[in-house]
This record gives C-alpha cells, sequence and structure tokens, in this order.
C-alpha cells in the first residue's frame, strides 16, 4: 500500500545563515510565519479571503519589543481561523525554539530586515513548492479515497 506524502517544510530548504544571534534567527522565522498566516488566511475555510491580520500586521512596527506580540497575534488567527497545518506548526516550532538574548542590543534596521527577509524567502519557497503541493495534495486524495472504498 502507498503511503501518504509529506508537504516540503519552509525550514527544511531556508535556513538563515547570515543571522548572527537567536534573536535574528527568531525574527526570519517569524517573517516566514506572518507570511504563512496570510496566505493561510485568505483561504480559511472558516472566514473565506480574511485579510484581518495582513491589514493588523501592516500597521505594526517592526522591532525587537513588537516580536512577542506579532506572534501571539499570528497564534491567536491561526487557531481563530482553524488554518492548523503542518507547515505553520513547522515555522512556530522554529520561532519558539530560540531564547533571545537581551543583552545584545540589534537595531530596529536589522530586525525589520531579517523579519522582511523571512517574509519575502516565504513567498519564494511557495512558488518553489508549488508543483510538489499539487503532487501531494492529489497523490493523499486518491490514497484516501482508495482507503474509503
Amino acid at each position: 500500500m502507498a503511503e501518504k506524502m509529506k508537504y516540503v517544510m519552509f525550514s527544511e530548504s531556508y535556513q538563515c545563515k547570515e543571522c548572527e544571534s537567536d534573536l535574528l534567527k527568531k525574527t526570519y522565522y517569524l517573517g516566514a510565519y506572518c507570511k504563512a498566516v496570510i496566505n493561510a488566511s485568505y483561504a480559511s475555510k472558516v472566514s473565506e479571503k480574511n485579510t484581518t491580520f495582513k491589514k493588523w500586521l501592516s500597521n505594526q512596527i517592526i522591532n525587537a519589543k513588537n516580536l512577542n506580540k506579532i506572534f501571539d497575534q499570528a497564534g491567536k488567527f491561526e487557531n481563530k481561523l482553524d488554518l492548523g497545518s503542518s507547515r505553520l506548526q513547522d515555522l512556530s516550532t522554529q520561532i519558539t525554539s530560540y531564547v533571545e538574548d537581551n543583552s545584545k542590543k540589534v537595531s530596529k534596521y536589522t530586525v525589520s530586515y531579517f523579519f522582511r527577509k523571512g517574509f519575502n524567502e516565504y513567498i519564494k519557497f511557495k512558488e518553489e513548492q508549488k508543483e510538489h503541493d499539487e503532487i501531494v495534495k492529489v497523490h493523499n486524495k486518491k490514497l484516501k479515497e482508495s482507503s474509503d472504498e
């Protein structure tokens, strides 16, 4: 019997090699997580074409002080809109695996840069995975249909 195929995770394909601290790694993955939540919100079955998180995020200042607030809000939208996916879980796990070292000062521009870098690289990742995702989706659907018979 064929096995269920898995989606490729962002953290398997992208690592922030120039992130020098845990804060910057967290920031990078948070940018990717936010983009993933925005994408999933738009496709939500609970509230189709939802852009509330995207609008909320556009009014936030991206700096070290606000990262936990942004992460918390993204998580609330993930739960509220029932967005749970393995990719969102992977990104959330990456974010929470880094402990911030408050002794190292990082400029707000650097934080903003790595947030945007993660955000943009998630866009690139999704484009690269489009064909593979469709194959996984079709394969797993056929597998489920054959097991239901």
